[in-house]
């Protein structure tokens, strides 16, 4: 994608103080055995960190992709939600985590930056299946949130010569036909063709989002993230955290 779009990526480093110098049970007189501990801890965390910009910069390199680095010392979300203002989109994985620390699954931190980070947000997982695709899946449920993040995609040049699937799930038949017409208007106002998915089923809609996946095959999925129009709008919060567990495609979220 950063090739096809000839983007700069920045990559921030980012070293957790408030993790490392948090309170601990220590025995009586071990203080200050405590501050050699963090002490070593800040380093060996501090190299990780190094170790893994030199690798972003190495790859970015690898594939002439203009890069450069940021290094921050604070709380991820704080530090991550400062330096966007200065960016388009923040990349991150949905395992990431600031402390080194294996996780399984959507992490705290990415759950975060789902809530409160006002920047378009490109959840990827370790595999990136169908990148050769030029089909782009914009899943809309009707919410405020699904609806930004349909226009900001488009606005961002994303969909530019992408073969567009706009899909609704709905037990309603015309409901869905009239939600994803609506995205289908937007398409083509902005010179964007598309196909449209209205779904009918009693299901899970992330059920027949994934199924709907499997034979789209979309390089990314376009998705609202905790929209606020009632438990008939399928991205009130199961839904997507269902599609960011079992979608392995980037994922592109915008509130």
């Amino acid at each position: 994608m950063t090739q096809t779009y000839k983007a700069s990526l920045t990559g921030i480093g980012i070293l957790d103080k408030s993790w490392i110098d948090g309170p601990q049970a220590i025995p009586l007189g071990g203080a200050s055995f405590k501050i050699e501990l963090e002490a070593q801890l800040m380093l060996k965390e501090r190299e990780h960190v190094y170790k893994m910009e030199k690798a972003f910069i190495d790859q970015c390199k690898d594939k002439e992709i203009s890069c450069s680095i940021i290094d921050a010392m604070g709380i991820p979300v704080d530090e991550i939600g400062t330096f966007s203002t200065e960016h388009d989109i923040i990349v991150i994985g949905k395992e990431a985590n600031f402390h080194f620390i294996p996780i399984e699954g959507i992490s705290p931190s990415v759950q975060e930056f789902l809530k409160d980070i006002h920047r378009p947000l490109v959840l990827t997982s370790k595999k990136l299946p169908n990148q050769d695709s030029s089909n782009i899946l914009v899943a809309y449920d009707g919410t405020f949130a699904s609806s930004r993040a349909a226009h900001m995609a488009i606005l961002l040049g994303l969909l530019k010569n992408k073969t567009i699937h706009v899909a609704n799930v709905s037990s309603d038949k015309k409901e869905a036909r009239d939600l994803v017409n609506r995205v289908a208007s937007l398409c083509k106002n902005h010179g964007l063709k598309s196909h449209i998915h209205p779904i009918e089923s009693s299901k899970k809609p992330s059920i027949e989002l994934l199924n709907l996946m499997k034979s789209v095959k979309p390089s990314m999925l376009v998705t609202g993230a905790y929209g606020h129009r009632g438990v008939t709008y399928f991205f009130k919060g199961s839904c997507i955290q269902e599609l960011l567990r079992s979608a392995e495609v980037p994922i592109f979220v915008y509130h």
